[in-house]
């Protein structure tokens, strides 16, 4: 399960990188391995080890160079910020688990349709709008991030 949004704060640097790999998954749907993101990093410039990766992960290292830090953050696709700020990390850590229940409720509509009637077709749809609306109150029109205040 992710963190929700607003325990971001005072979270470490391993508990952040945890929550990237529970919350960023493989195209079927697994959890990378640290094995998987070393050799993509790697293979993207900067060498890094699954075994650092792993220590990272633990919190048994907790002072990744900034190169790092920049190579693991475009690997998950997050900016380089969200390992340093907790206004960012908690606007990413919302952004997650929209995305996570996105992609839960596009596995469930397909199991649906699968089992349900043709009628259920018109629910479905009702159901997705539902979600945009929840989606759209979530985030601003506007496409910028809430101030904290």
């Amino acid at each position: 399960m992710t963190p929700r949004a607003d325990d971001s704060a005072g979270r470490t640097l391993a508990q952040r990188l945890d929550n990237l790999f529970l919350s960023v998954r493989r195209p079927d749907g697994r959890e990378y391995s640290h094995r998987e993101v070393a050799e993509a990093v790697t293979a993207a410039g900067e060498p890094i080890s699954h075994s650092y990766i792993g220590q990272l992960r633990a919190g048994d290292k907790d002072n990744p160079t900034i190169k790092h830090l920049r190579a693991l953050a475009r690997f998950f696709g997050v900016p380089v910020e969200y390992f340093t700020n907790e206004d960012v990390a908690a606007d990413v850590d919302r952004e997650l688990r929209t995305l996570t229940a996105l992609k839960d409720l596009q596995i469930k509509t397909v199991a649906l349709r699968r089992t349900l009637l043709p009628e259920a077709e018109r629910s479905l749809a009702e159901l997705a709008r539902i979600v945009e609306v929840i989606r759209e109150i979530e985030v601003p029109q506007d496409g910028e991030r809430q101030s904290k205040e």
